[in-house]
């Protein structure tokens, strides 16, 4: 139960059409209707989920007092997918032919019959069906669900297409309404949509930032990983990133989001970039302050841009460590701070931790909404030729230097 201890990972979904807006007995009797309950006998037809509690994989305790919290439903989808190992279909089938090749009178000839094949490739299906039916063979894993039915959103794990897709059909089961992923480029349409900026998204290209490598054309990256994606405008995400760096290294870490206190950032310990124009790979950079490195700033000014960075946020009263990437605005590896006084119960643990979840959420958004205010607002251009500058600037600097050896990592593909 990740959210409630340990790390947190997650990604942004919005709820759309008709879905409750409250937390109410209602939702917690839709969630009890809905329970996980896997196929007790025979071979399902595909993944099957449902909902539990949200504490552990079997936890059906489904009540308003354990999984509400200040506007917040905590809860877990449970999905369970049957994977026979292809060496056993394949150790049955064998089993069952030579079983067949056995009893062949003698003098018949070796090789066994189209016939007799598809009968052994039958009985050694029936043979893992069996087994499926008495409970081998299923995987079973809990996915937390973090649902806040007033603001629409929900946060939660769900990245892969074959955890995704069940928990949509899921919802929209159990509440009517609909998930959609909220990657950096949705979100900023959401926070546009209504400022009368609609146009100026769709006609947002990625920003000429840093030289071409070799071999690429001067002017706007193709920025592969967006642009072949479901959401062409992912790459505002990684200029985010790049934002970010540069606000840590020249504004000294602190930004003002429009509505909140000033939150302060620092890049730490791993460090992300992939080539915007898809012809020199990536490059990992793992350890301290990565960003000061010297090969981070050459691939930087060669044509890659972050995609990860390990991030550091603080808000003035609390202090946050997780690893963002930019495109997809996924969140994984999130360190809570301790709490100033220990929970007296196992609820008010909860709360505390949930509270901190969503006040990072918080903080994080506003520093979104800080940088897509400032991208399309009419000083961009001179903005993009500082951070421009500055990278040359840095650069110069790094390429004067031998890159040191270092006990940390860096890796480039």
């Amino acid at each position: 139960m990740p959210f409630l201890n340990g790390t947190v990972t997650y990604a942004r979904f919005a709820v759309t059409g008709d879905a409750p807006t409250r937390i109410d007995q209602t939702v917690i009797d839709a969630f009890a209707a809905n329970p996980a309950r896997p196929t007790p006998v025979g071979v399902p037809p595909g993944p099957e989920a449902g909902w539990t509690a949200g504490h552990h994989i079997l936890d059906e305790n489904f009540s308003i007092e354990r999984m509400a919290f200040e506007g917040w439903v905590h809860a877990g989808m449970r999905l369970d997918v049957v994977r026979v190992p292809p060496e056993v279909r394949r150790a049955y089938v064998a089993i069952a032919e030579q079983a067949r090749s056995a009893a062949m009178e003698e003098g018949a000839p070796g090789w066994l019959s189209r016939t007799a094949r598809r009968e052994a490739r039958a009985e050694a299906q029936r043979q893992w069906e069996e087994e499926v039916g008495q409970g081998r063979y299923r995987s079973s894993k809990l996915v937390p669900f973090l649902w806040n039915p007033a603001k629409r959103i929900v946060l939660t794990p769900a990245t892969s297409d074959a955890v995704l897709a069940p928990m949509r059909d899921l919802f929209t089961a159990t509440f009517g309404g609909r998930l959609e992923p909220r990657s950096s480029g949705s979100l900023a349409l959401d926070m546009i949509a209504s400022q009368g900026l609609l146009s100026s998204f769709e006609d947002a290209r990625p920003d000429s930032i840093g030289r071409a490598p070799a071999g690429g054309q001067e002017g706007h990256p193709e920025v592969p990983w967006a642009s072949g994606g479901p959401e062409p405008k992912d790459f505002l995400g990684n200029v985010f990133l790049l934002w970010l760096w540069w606000r840590f290294e020249t504004g000294e870490g602190l930004i003002d989001p429009p509505n909140g206190r000033p939150i302060g950032i620092t890049i730490d310990r791993s460090l992300e970039s992939e080539c915007a124009w898809g012809l020199n790979g990536r490059q990992t950079l793992t350890g301290e302050g990565p960003t000061s490195w010297a090969e981070s700033r050459i691939a930087v000014a060669n044509g890659k841009w972050p995609r990860r960075i390990g991030l550091l946020v603080s808000d003035g009263e609390y202090d946050w460590a997780c690893t963002l990437q930019g495109d997809r605005f996924t969140v994984s590896g999130l360190r809570l701070p301790r709490a100033e006084a220990p929970a007296a119960t196992p609820a008010e643990a909860a709360l505390q931790r949930i509270d901190s979840i969503a006040s990072f959420d918080q903080a994080l958004l506003g520093l979104y909404q800080t940088f897509i205010t400032e991208r399309f607002a009419p000083n961009w251009p001179t903005v993009r030729g500082q951070i421009g500058d500055w990278l040359n600037a840095r650069t110069r600097e790094a390429v004067a230097v031998e890159p040191k050896v270092r006990s940390e990592t860096a890796t480039e593909v």
